[in-house]
């Protein structure tokens, strides 16, 4: 059980993450409080929110019913289509600025104070007439500062330029900018005008569409269940103000839903009232035509048959008229469907087919769809999918009623033809009376006929009149509109927002540092991200620049026992006998292989291995530095044949160590590389010495390296924990591929104290980087290099230390 809970959960697993956090703990802690502290200054400094709701009840039903009766008389049929055409109706931009125009908010107030500006529906202290501003003005801050009893100044920036007037209390001011009056009310006197000079009042004003699309965002609106209930929400800075806008909203929705039904009314009587002037025009012509026409012919009265031929005629001429008046309807009826979409939507007069339903139906129908058009274009735009629909739908109930029409008008002409025949059989029979009496019969008949018309007219135009004034809103106000209180903003959320974003930014932060910018730290890293061989670590070292050779200074140092560990597994990586030439050489400058190069020289001097160190890094050399030595002559005068190798070898004051330097710096230092001689050099040097370091130029700058590769055993690449990058190990890898070079180690140098006694000694013990030779690592593997001695002399090969001897017995 306990061996399945390790492989569940492996350290080995977690330790990246300790790692994150190890490296970015001030970073995940800094950030959110830095955003916390901001954010709260952030949400002290915001206006709070205030919020206003009114209730508003759709299709009340405060008619009886006859009244319905005579609005289906008049042709009205229900706005009221559905409540979500209603929502959109409220919202909609025209409604709104309808509302707007009624009230003053063109300008904002505010009161400045040292960290927090607050909104006011008004200044107490100061009144502001607007009359004219420039655009450039609009949502502008102009601030207004009290100077005395009669003075105040008005600043502000236009145009990168800030600019301050005074003007006196009361006086009509018009610049280019602005035309307006400011006065002071009675609060302005000499008992607050100190209190009033230490105070900033401070107007914006704003563009009228601004406006509407500022309530427009901060309106909305709410259906409550299983009702025809609107629930209407403003949210303002000022509490007043939204409550002041709903109120004034309801008055003009209200007013709204109840135009259009006066404008179908108004628009029936206006069609009668001009039918009723033209008959009383007519019927005062024929009364005064048949009173003449008496008087001069004398006529007194006509016999009972005549009479009654008489009164059918007239009945038949009424019947007449009234197809006559029904087709010019009809007329009426197809210019109103001929109309564009864009033209008014009432329809003429819809009295005039009371008895025939199916007609007045397909009106009805046109007529719903067209108001419920003219509502949609307060939200959509003409090419809009819903408006285009609703296009298509009134164009197939446009030709219906069309066909329909003509078809009933053939039917009507039709019928009025076979009145013509009635009427012309009643006139034949009525020729037998004498001629004056006809004519007197005729005008007697046209007048009767247009009193009865004129009193059919009077009827539907009473029918109106009554529709008229029982004619009420579709829509009444249930709650007027109240202050519910501070609804934002939620400052809490703010912060906490603000807390993760800070604790998000600095984690994504440290992530693009892991992948981007983190740098090797330990073996056990390097070891993870490379097929390399890694030959071993070096701890930091502080006293390089004052004691580069730790060796001789520390040699009991953390340090000293790296540099021994290294010593002993290069003979895993030089396994066959022989003259052994190491190449030293790292990515970047700076890196540390010089001070690599002359420890593992001497490192292994010290074993009792006559060593010779070559400074071929003839661009910049170092080596002489390390060892206090001169630059005269060295590895370039040897390589150009200006001197030979037995005068520019030096001896160091490390038994067994044996330096050329780089020489002075010549001009073609890597084609010196090249040479033969280098070859020959490292044969030479072969014959007389056990090891042979060469210290060369960084690969990344420089291409030495590469070139001697070829000539060398091994080369060993220094990476330093401050430039050891897996970007930086992918790159050694490309090239070392691409010029097939397998003799290649790494090792990792300035590694720091807690990391190195961590890691280092974990993986040192695992490996057998143990003590064991001297104060050597490589324990574990019970053969090696020989550790030095006291006295800091020792063997190379398998010979054993006293000090591991005695560990043995142990």
């Amino acid at each position: 059980m306990a061996e399945n809970k390790a492989s569940f959960i492996d350290p080995e697993d977690l330790r990246p993450i300790f790692k994150f956090i190890g490296k970015n703990w001030l970073l995940m802690l800094l950030f959110p409080v830095i955003a916390y502290i901001g954010a709260n200054l952030y949400t002290h400094r915001l206006p709070d929110i205030f919020a206003a709701k009114a209730e508003i009840l759709l299709r009340s039903q405060e008619t009886y019913d006859y009244q319905s009766q005579i609005y289906s008389n008049v042709g009205y049929y229900t706005l009221l289509a559905d409540v979500t055409n209603q929502q959109r109706v409220i919202s909609s931009y025209d409604i709104i600025s309808s509302t707007l125009e009624k009230l003053d908010y063109q300008i904002s107030y505010y009161t400045v104070g040292r960290v927090k500006t607050a909104p006011v529906d008004h200044f107490r202290n100061l009144q502001i007439h607007l009359e004219r501003n420039d655009p450039s003005l609009y949502n502008i801050p102009i601030s207004i500062r009290v100077l005395n009893l009669d003075e105040y100044a008005v600043s502000f920036e236009m145009a990168g330029k800030q600019i301050t007037r005074t003007y006196r209390f009361g006086d009509r001011v018009e610049e280019n900018e602005y035309t307006f009056t400011v006065n002071k009310t009675d609060l302005v006197n000499e008992a607050t005008i100190a209190g009033l000079q230490e105070r900033d009042f401070q107007i914006k004003i704003h563009r009228h569409d601004w406006l509407v699309n500022k309530y427009k965002r901060a309106m909305n609106i709410e259906n409550v269940e299983y009702t025809s209930i609107l629930n209407i929400q403003v949210e303002d800075e000022v509490p007043d103000r939204a409550k002041k806008f709903l109120d004034t909203l309801s008055t003009v929705y209200i007013d709204y839903t109840q135009k259009t039904r006066v404008d179908v009314n108004e628009n029936t009587q206006k069609y009668i009232d001009k039918q009723l002037d033209e008959l009383e025009w007519i019927m005062d012509s024929l009364e005064y035509m048949l009173q003449d026409f008496r008087d001069r012919n004398r006529i007194l009265d006509l016999n009972k048959e005549q009479n009654s031929y008489f009164k059918s005629l007239i009945e038949l001429d009424g019947e007449k008229r009234k197809l006559e008046l029904r087709l010019e309807s009809m007329n009426a009826m197809e210019e109103f469907i001929r109309q564009g979409f864009d033209e008014a939507v009432l329809p003429p007069s819809f009295y005039m087919f009371e008895e025939d339903q199916l007609l007045q139906q397909q009106v009805n129908q046109l007529f719903q769809l067209k108001v419920e058009r003219t509502e949609k274009l307060n939200t959509y735009k003409p090419e809009n999918f819903n408006i285009v629909t609703l296009d298509s739908l009134i164009n197939v109930v446009k030709l219906s009623i069309y066909k329909y029409t003509t078809d009933t008008r053939v039917a009507v002409l039709s019928k009025i033809s076979d009145v013509n025949g009635q009427i012309g059989r009643l006139e034949l029979k009525l020729k037998e009376i004498p001629k004056s009496m006809r004519d007197v019969l005729g005008i007697d008949r046209k007048l009767k006929v247009n009193e009865s018309l004129y009193i059919f007219l009077l009827e539907k135009k009473a029918n109106t009149v009554i529709a008229r004034a029982a004619i009420l809103p579709e829509a009444s106000l249930v709650e007027e509109a109240r202050v519910i209180g501070v609804v934002g903003p939620n400052k809490e959320r703010t912060i906490y927002l603000a807390v993760g974003i800070g604790l998000g930014l600095a984690v994504l932060i440290g992530f693009v540092r892991l992948v981007f910018f983190e740098h090797i730290e330990n073996i056990r890293e390097i070891k993870q991200m490379t097929r390399l061989p890694v030959i071993g670590g070096v701890p930091n070292y502080t006293e390089i620049m004052s004691d580069p050779i730790a060796i001789l200074s520390a040699p009991r140092s953390n340090v000293s026992e790296a540099f021994r560990a290294i010593r002993t597994n290069l003979q895993y990586l030089l396994q066959e006998e022989g003259p052994k030439v190491l190449l030293v050489t790292s990515l970047h400058p700076g890196e540390g292989k010089t001070f690599t190069s002359t420890n593992l020289a001497s490192v292994i001097a010290k074993a009792g291995k006559k060593v010779m160190l070559l400074d071929f890094d003839m661009h910049k050399p170092k080596v002489h530095k390390t060892f206090g030595l001169e630059n005269v002559a060295g590895v370039s005068t040897i390589l150009i044949g200006k001197t030979d190798l037995a005068s520019c070898t030096i001896q160091t004051q490390i038994e067994n160590l044996e330096v050329i330097t780089a020489g002075p710096v010549p001009p073609n230092a890597s084609e010196l590389v090249l040479s033969k001689k280098v070859d020959e050099l490292l044969d030479d040097l072969k014959e007389t010495h056990d090891f042979i370091v060469v210290d060369t130029p960084p690969l990344m700058l420089i291409s030495d390296s590469l070139v001697l590769m070829n000539k060398v055993d091994t080369g060993i690449f220094v990476m330093n924990t401050e430039k050891a990058t897996k970007q930086g190990i992918r790159y050694l890898e490309d090239v070392l591929g691409q010029n097939n070079l397998t003799h290649v180690s790494v090792l990792l140098n300035n590694i720091k104290q807690k990391k190195w006694k961590y890691y280092y000694g974990k993986y040192a013990y695992r490996y057998g980087y143990g003590y064991g030779y001297g104060y050597g690592y490589g324990y574990g593997y019970g053969y090696g290099y020989g550790g030095e001695d006291g006295n800091g002399n020792g063997g190379y090969g398998s010979e054993e230390s006293s000090e591991h001897k005695r560990r043995k017995k142990r």
